[in-house]
């Protein structure tokens, strides 16, 4: 059988398992009576009516950035008619003398089988400047499986030389490099490093109005990360039509590079806690499963650092 003909039998393969899946569903939600997503009504228990959840008693709203050394925070992910369908982590760390963070997210049990079995990982590692502020990435690496299908890019940031580096492979093949300049006075933030650099208040303060825009590593001919914190009114008005009661919140709008996170518009929203850790997150129009639902789940510390994209079988000490 040649390379062509095996590849059709393994499409063909993964279409029947998924409408058998959807089959199997189908029928499951016919006798339950189950006519809409798990996350459609609000839960008295839910994190988002936790007074307590997101905030914790060494929050400062800017400082040393190296204070979020092990921390991982924990969410569960619900999408299509399946509750906590998934799970991901993002943590910072320590390891080998520089500093990381790491986000994992990967479906489980019959519903990784259902979409092919899904995982995201994706790994930043740091320079720290700017007084201990801020992070600026050396290195940012990005793995997606879906399937048997593995698909990973790296990018190497040299601010010495005003260089960024960047190869992409597909099933351990390379498939693609490249080279380009790094503009003077410019930084190129990946989602990770953006993510702690915005709770750390490096690009502004975090007020309701404000709006940010993040020059990031090019994805498509998309250089930005653009973040929108709604207004008082916009708040309260997702507020009453997500029936969410009233806390200390910000409501954020994100807009990444669609090719980041696999999905149609690079749209993200978030509720964030007063003490900036995000609630509840939906990744919009993620391909073929519509909606991602993340809910925040809890906030750990650990002295060993998690599991990393190459040594995916262990972990390490910190140091």
């Amino acid at each position: 059988m040649n390379e062509l003909s095996r590849r059709s039998v393994t499409r063909r393969f993964s279409l029947l398992r998924q409408n058998l899946a959807a089959l199997m569903v189908a029928h499951f939600l016919a006798f339950s009576g189950a006519a809409k997503p798990a996350w459609a009504d609000p839960a008295p228990a839910s994190p988002a009516n936790d007074d307590f959840l997101g905030l914790y008693d060494s929050f400062e709203a800017r400082g040393d950035i190296r204070r979020f050394d092990g921390e991982t925070l924990h969410y569960d992910i619900s999408f299509l008619w399946f509750d906590k369908a998934a799970t991901a982590t993002v943590s910072f760390y320590k390891i080998d003398g520089q500093y990381q963070a790491l986000l994992v997210a990967e479906t489980k049990g019959f519903v990784g089988w259902f979409t092919s079995y899904r995982k995201h990982v994706y790994r930043s590692t740091f320079d720290i400047v700017d007084n201990g502020e801020r992070l600026r990435s050396n290195k940012f690496e990005r793995e997606v499986v879906i399937g048997d299908t593995a698909e990973k890019t790296t990018h190497a940031l040299d601010y010495a030389e005003r260089k960024h580096n960047w190869s992409a492979f597909k099933n351990g093949a390379l498939v693609n490099k490249g080279t380009e300049d790094i503009p003077p006075d410019m930084y190129f933030d990946d989602i990770l490093a953006a993510f702690y650099n915005f709770r750390n208040g490096v690009y502004g303060k975090l007020a309701k109005g404000a709006s940010f825009k993040i020059s990031t590593i090019p994805e498509k001919g998309v250089k930005e990360i653009s973040i929108f914190i709604k207004t008082e009114r916009e708040e309260e008005e997702a507020r009453i039509q997500q029936v969410r009661k009233k806390a200390e919140e910000l409501l954020l709008r994100v807009i990444v590079p669609k090719e980041l996170f696999k999905t149609k518009t690079g749209e993200l929203l978030f509720w964030s806690s007063k003490n900036y850790i995000p609630l509840e997150t939906t990744v919009v129009d993620y391909v073929m499963l519509g909606d991602l639902h993340a809910r925040f789940a809890r906030r750990t510390a650990s002295k060993s650092a998690p599991v990393g994209l190459m040594t995916l079988n262990e972990s390490v000490t910190r140091q």
